[in-house]
């Protein structure tokens, strides 16, 4: 249960500014960024480099959350991420990617 509990915290922490937020949005809107089950970002291959850019800074970002959440609750980092994607997913399947 902590560990769910844990999750949303990640989620918020997934984006760092808002400016980034925006900008993550956008590339989502745009079909240039998905959501894989992992629990991390994958760019599209025509994204422009700060879009992968971005892909990478925030994937980096949530793999160093969900490490701190594993090692919180004594589980593997992949599972809290498989458990983030989840969440996300379900809050945007449209993200999801194909």
């Amino acid at each position: 249960m902590m560990l769910r509990s844990s999750i949303v915290i990640i989620l918020a922490l997934c984006l760092v500014t808002p400016l980034s937020a925006a900008n993550l949005g956008k590339a989502k809107a745009d079909g240039q960024v998905c959501e894989q089950t992992n629990g991390y970002l994958r760019a599209s291959a025509g994204a422009s480099g700060d879009v992968t850019s971005m892909v990478n800074n925030i994937n980096a970002q949530r793999k160093a959350e969900y490490q701190k959440i594993a090692n919180k609750n004594g589980v593997a980092v992949d599972q809290v991420g498989m458990l983030t994607a989840e969440k996300v997913i379900k809050k945007a399947p449209q993200y999801k990617c194909k």
